[in-house]
């Protein structure tokens, strides 16, 4: 008596009118790679199948919903849970006055918790440097993220989770930008865990066009310290 071999698995995209799934999808290999991109909305009635490795790009400001969209993919037993986080959440090991960061700490804990789930960090996600806020970045290049879809690799944490990101530079547009970034940034670690009293200058600041204030910038300061 022989024993079947597994099915080959098949890949689902959940998140389909997400800003990085529309980036990824233009990539032809990985667009023919994966088998279905489904909406947030499709989860109720979208048939998963125990083959299914599902890449969760999606996100709710409501906990609820979040917690809601990873009990359906852990109860219909597919074979892995891919949950794309973002590096911003390590600022909520400091404060918790920024929804985003906060929000997606509670959710990649969450998806931990269910045994078939990895989580995948990634930085800001952009294809060009120009993207990016001046300044020092912890970035991450659609195209590196397009390979890892293509070909997953575990090593990090007992093969659960995986850092994708890496440091990047941008020029800042000016020395009078620099100078502010770098007051910003002495106030903003001065602040403790009550960095949202500077919510007033971010506002100054994204009406200037600069986009390192908040707790990008934050989070960007954190990481490179964490590493240096």
């Amino acid at each position: 008596m022989t024993t079947a071999s597994p099915l080959p698995t098949r890949e689902i995209v959940l998140g389909r009118s997400s800003t990085v799934w529309r980036r990824l999808s233009v990539e032809p290999s990985l667009a023919e790679r994966v088998g279905a991109a489904i909406g947030h909305h499709d989860l109720a009635t979208f048939e998963f199948t125990q083959a299914d490795r599902v890449w969760v790009l999606s996100y709710s400001r409501d906990p609820r919903e979040n917690r809601a969209m990873l009990q359906r993919l852990g109860a219909a037993g597919v074979r892995e849970i891919v949950y794309v986080s973002s590096a911003s959440t390590i600022v909520a090991q400091r404060t918790r006055c920024y929804e985003y960061p906060r929000v997606k700490l509670q959710a990649e804990q969450e998806a931990l918790a269910l045994p078939q789930a990895r989580l995948l960090t990634i930085g800001l996600i952009h294809d060009s440097v120009d993207e990016l806020p001046a300044g020092t970045n912890i970035a991450t290049r659609y195209g590196e993220l397009a390979a890892f879809m293509l070909q997953p690799d575990w090593p990090d944490i007992g093969g659960r989770g995986k850092q994708l990101f890496h440091v990047e530079q941008r020029p800042f547009g000016s020395a009078i930008e620099r100078a502010a970034c770098t007051t910003y940034s002495s106030l903003l670690m001065a602040s403790g865990s009550r960095p949202c009293l500077l919510r007033p200058l971010d506002l100054i600041l994204r009406l200037l066009g600069w986009r390192w204030y908040g707790y990008t910038c934050l989070s960007n300061r954190l990481w490179t310290s964490k590493t240096s």
